[in-house]
């Protein structure tokens, strides 16, 4: 009777170790292809940053920040304060009336044109957006600061969107 017990002992301890063996085994091959998986993930995620950093650097190329001739140019000054200066100072246009803004085309529609977006390209030149409402177009413009600190802008290019069907 003790060997039957132990046979069956022996046969219920070599079914258990069996099943733990190929337990074990289905439970490392999941393990593995979920690590593989993630090492995909993070690779393209790394791919994907690396595309999104180069087109950043490539967007602030023409920036007052990143400009090193502008870096020169404002020795000693804040660009960033400098840059939120200088946008200020064209969004402040929005306020004028219609004959005093930047913008050189006569409004056609109820209100007048104003600037919706403005870009610093470097120590000189601003491009901006602008628009009534019904028409929109963008300008670039040549912009100076005098020894008092006050901006002087000068359109040099600009044109309207034409209206589409």
């Amino acid at each position: 009777m003790k060997k039957h017990i132990f046979a069956y002992l022996f046969v219920f301890t070599v079914l258990i170790l069996l099943f733990h063996v190929v337990n074990s085994n289905k439970i490392l091959t999941n393990l593995e292809s979920d690590w593989q998986e993630e090492i995909m993930q993070r690779k393209q995620l790394q791919d994907t940053i690396r595309i999104l950093q180069d087109r950043i650097d490539e967007e602030e190329y023409f920036s007052l920040i990143q400009n090193e001739g502008a870096q020169i140019f404002f020795q000693g000054e804040d660009l960033i304060e400098l840059e939120n200066q200088l946008m200020d100072a064209i969004y402040e246009t929005n306020l004028l009336p219609n004959n005093e803004k930047l913008i050189p085309f006569a409004p056609m529609g109820e209100g007048g044109y104003l600037i919706n977006k403005v870009k610093v390209l470097n120590h000189k030149w601003v491009i901006a957006d602008f628009t009534d409402g019904s028409f929109w177009g963008e300008m670039l413009m040549l912009y100076s600061k005098d020894k008092i600190g006050r901006f002087r802008f000068e359109v040099k290019e600009s044109f309207l969107y034409p209206l589409s069907d």
